[in-house]
């Protein structure tokens, strides 16, 4: 599996374990202490459909990955 770089990684899925984020426009920081979306790894089998939105497993979409054996279109 191809590594990402940190910053695409946040752009591409949000902030991970270790990231700070800034809260609005203040100087406060907050640090995720853990990612329970999945994280580096466990992220990115999610389906996307149009304008970023994600559709949950068992939404009409089978659980099997590619890797696993599912179809390509």
């Amino acid at each position: 599996m191809p590594e990402l770089d940190r910053a695409v990684y946040a752009d591409l899925f949000g902030p991970t374990t270790g990231d700070r984020i800034r809260l609005a426009d203040t100087d406060l920081f907050a640090e995720i202490e853990e990612d329970r979306s999945g994280g580096p790894g466990l992220a990115g089998d999610e389906a996307v459909f149009g304008g970023g939105k994600v559709i949950r497993e068992s939404m009409g979409q089978a659980r099997t990955t590619r890797a696993e054996g599912a179809p390509t279109p």
